[in-house]
């Protein structure tokens, strides 16, 4: 029994600290919140207090070619049959601690495109969310969203969904080196998810899918 609650207590400090180091990290790099969660690449600028990340994010000269791969991997839909329950095994350590999340947050869960949405979070999910400029965010089959997402949004967050079940345990350590690396703006696995999300938008008007970001000269 103490066992239990330690172990709870433990990862809800992980997890505390996780959001806070990302909003720390969001701040510390001056870097614009993206209100929607799910705007479109941001621009290749200086980065101005109250910019809107509603623009390009191109690739840097330099970058290792795994990293420009990563930022314009835009996931295939979910897998079925036998692969989709191993993409959900392979996924879980992610998936448990958004579960975590999500029983903390005071939203009544549903199923969506094959993951748990809890939304409207309240108390100090949303409020954590809120400074850090989140309008939701995902942990493996999870997401946690301050309204319940659009089509951009859902895109946006079944990106990282994918590449959880891409990356499996190695979900969080990779997301975070690159976070510390790269910053929230330039993260590959951001990029490629504004990528699905804009994506969608284009989608959804009938237009052609927009191409790779460029690299810059």
């Amino acid at each position: 029994m103490v066992r239990r609650a330690l172990r709870a207590l433990l990862m809800l400090a992980a997890m505390a600290g996780a959001v806070a180091g990302v909003v720390y990290a969001r701040r510390d790099l001056n870097e614009p919140a993206d209100a929607t969660g799910a705007a479109l690449p941001l621009k290749d600028v200086e980065q101005v207090v109250g910019r809107s990340a509603d623009a390009h994010v191109v690739a840097r000269r330099g970058e290792p070619e795994w990293v420009r791969d990563l930022a314009a991997w835009t996931p295939p839909p979910a897998p079925v049959g036998i692969r989709r329950a191993l993409a959900y095994v392979w996924a879980s350590p992610s998936t448990l601690a958004g579960l975590l999340a999500g029983l903390l947050s005071g939203a009544v869960p549903h199923l969506r495109e094959g993951v748990l949405v809890f939304s409207p979070v309240r108390g100090p999910m949303a409020w954590l969310m809120r400074r850090g400029g989140f309008a939701a965010t995902t942990l493996g089959h999870v997401i946690l969203s301050r309204r319940e997402p659009s089509a951009q949004l859902m895109a946006h967050e079944l990106a990282h969904t994918r590449q959880a079940e891409l990356f499996g345990p190695l979900m969080g350590p990779l997301y975070w080196y690159l976070l510390v690396r790269y910053g929230y703006v330039r993260h590959p696995m951001e990029r490629a998810a504004r990528l699905a999300g804009r994506q969608a938008v284009h989608a959804a008007a009938g237009h052609t899918r927009p191409g790779t970001p460029p690299i810059r000269r």
